[in-house]
């Protein structure tokens, strides 16, 4: 055999071993860099009505969301179950409430009520009729005040709001209350409406509150 001819052999040879070198050392380090990346950016698990964290065997999960301005309506959501919504076709601007049985989750009833050209009395007689053992949940949307009076603010702080008699004109309220309840409501929250700070003009950004809410016992 050439000598010519043997060389080239183990040339080749060498550039082939060298090529499956350094393939398989880019291959590794990407499997690396993948690996880092994973463990760098974890993806956080929703878990019912969207929370970030799970509730207790004898609790219910919940969520509900404000209107924002006067166009992207509420959302309530109750043990993985969406109560009302814009898809569900069964929100109005004003106060939207969702009523819920305490023991079971089971929901009861849904209802909103127009406090810029609507009747007070309407949101008092329904209010009037929550049956012990209910949980009660509220969003508001777009103007929330305008209409309310002392003896409708009067029967939500016995439903549990320390902040109703604070809510004015377009500002956004979100509250979970119950009947009967013992102590104020930890679930409410309300956002001034203040053009100085307003993400919308004339309104304030959407609320959000989640938690866990004990399931009553009998």
């Amino acid at each position: 055999m050439r000598p010519v001819v043997v060389l080239r052999g183990v040339v080749l040879l060498l550039v082939s071993f060298v090529t499956y070198y350094i393939v398989s050392k880019l291959m590794t380090d990407e499997v690396k860099v993948n690996k880092r990346i994973s463990l760098q950016e974890p993806k956080t698990k929703k878990f019912s009505c969207n929370m970030e964290t799970s509730c207790p065997e004898d609790h219910f999960p919940f969520s509900i969301t404000s209107g924002a301005a006067s166009v992207v309506g509420p959302n309530i959501c109750f043990n993985g179950k969406i109560l009302m919504s814009s898809v569900k076709n069964n929100i109005g601007k004003g106060i939207n409430i969702a009523l819920v049985n305490a023991t079971t989750g089971q929901l009861l009833k849904t209802d909103f009520f127009d406090m810029w050209s609507g009747k007070v009395e309407l949101l008092v007689k329904f209010l009037k009729s929550i049956q012990p053992g209910t949980v009660v949940l509220l969003a508001s949307f777009d103007d929330a005040a305008t209409k309310m009076n002392d003896e409708a603010r009067g029967l939500f702080s016995q439903l549990g709001s320390s902040l109703i008699f604070k809510l004015h004109f377009r500002d956004n309220w979100v509250f979970l209350g119950a009947k009967p309840i013992k102590e104020k409501s930890p679930f409410e929250q309300i956002l001034e409406n203040d053009k100085k700070k307003n993400k919308y003009d004339n309104w304030p950004e959407a609320l959000e509150i989640n938690g866990c809410v004990p399931r009553k016992k009998d």
